[in-house]
Order: structure tokens, then sequence, then C-alpha cells
């Protein structure tokens, strides 16, 4: 049995934490399906909430509910008010802001890992969605951390929870609007 030593072993040990963290993140409150909804349709939300960063379309989620994909796409958005893949859009920046706050991954490989083939697509939705890069977006997060032990949520850190309540964090120092 062979045992990692060293830098091998410290690279097993981060990927392995990071495998954990994406999972994680994946899903962390995320928007649960409506009561009522179609059983295939809550199966559906769940596999884009488990895993945001596969390659899903409405062919291959279509497929795995047995639905055709015009019916699929037709019932998903009929009962939770967004069309698939805006679903996933949004899975997919929620699992990006998470791994913006809880890693120091690089931008690009938040990217990759949140589902987007092309981080400039990814920064320009993200800013779009959250009203700032997310460079920005992780910088602004370490400087309301240092400024405050929690978040208003109660959190250690701050979140994109807080962050989504009005599109900005408050400061710990004043109590303005950064």
């Amino acid at each position: 049995m062979a045992v990692a030593h060293g830098t091998a072993a410290r690279e097993l040990t981060l990927c392995a934490v990071e495998e954990v963290l994406l999972l994680t993140a994946a899903t962390a409150l995320a928007p649960s399906p409506r009561p009522g909804a179609d059983a295939r349709v809550r199966r559906a939300r769940a596999l884009i909430d488990a895993d945001p960063g596969a390659p899903h379309t409405v062919r291959s989620l279509a497929e795995t509910v047995a639905l055709s994909p015009s019916r699929f796409a037709h019932l998903f958005t009929q009962q939770l008010g967004q069309s698939p893949m805006r679903a996933l859009r949004e899975a997919r920046l929620r699992h990006a802001a998470r791994l913006l706050e809880g890693t120091d991954l690089p931008v690009e490989r938040v990217a990759a890992a949140s589902g987007f083939a092309s981080p400039f697509h990814f920064n320009r939705v993200f800013r779009e969605r959250f009203g700032t890069p997310p460079g920005a977006y992780r910088a602004a997060l370490l400087l309301v951390g240092r400024e405050r032990s929690q978040c208003r949520c109660g959190d250690r850190r701050p979140c994109v929870s807080c962050w989504e309540g009005n599109g900005s964090m408050v400061s710990g120092r004043d109590g303005g609007v950064e």
C-alpha cells in the first residue's frame, strides 16, 4: 500500500477538501421547489442543485426524468416560475459566490468549477447578478470580514445571502452601505 508524503499528500488533501467544499456549496441555500410541484420537476431541480457545475442541458435533464425536452421545459417553467436554464444559471452563480466566499481558488477555477466554460462570460453574468465582478465581490467580503467578526445573519464570515438581500454589504463601522 502506497502512502503519499510531503507535497503529494498536501495536494491530495487539498483536492479532497475542495471536493467537500464544492459539494457542500452546491446544496447550501438552494431554493426549494414549491410543495405541489411535479415529482419529476422536483427531481430535475435537485439534480441542478446537487451539481450545478455539471454540463446539464434541457435534453439531459428531460431524459433523466423521462419527459420530452419540450414537455419538461414547459412543466419546469410553469411550476417553478423560471426556465430550466435560468434555474441552472442561478444555481451556478450561487455556487460560484459560495466558492468565492469560502475558498481562495482563482476566479477562472471558480468559473470552471461552477459550470461556466468561459471566464469572460462568467465575469459578465456574475456582474449582472451581483452588481460587481467576482474579484471585487471576494475583495468586498474580505474587507467586510476584517471590519466585523460576524455577518449580519450571524455567520462568522460575510455571506452571499446577506449580499443578495440589498445588493451590497453593510459596514460594521458606521452602519452605512459600502
